[in-house]
């Protein structure tokens, strides 16, 4: 079965990815889940770092 994965952000119309995969039919839902999900992350960047909190003001 083919699913397709898509990942979008409600603050930029412009980011706008999509894929479309391939998994077992007999995939589970939490399965397809975790398939999705890693998929999607494929698609974007993204870290985070420590900072001090006088930054904050």
């Amino acid at each position: 079965m083919k699913i397709k994965v898509w990942i979008q952000s409600p603050d930029n119309v412009s980011f706008n990815e999509s894929d479309i995969i391939e998994v077992p039919d007999n995939i589970s839902d939490d399965e397809l889940e975790e398939v999705a999900r890693e998929t999607a992350f494929n698609h974007i960047d993204w870290g985070c770092e420590r900072v001090d909190s006088d930054e904050n003001s």
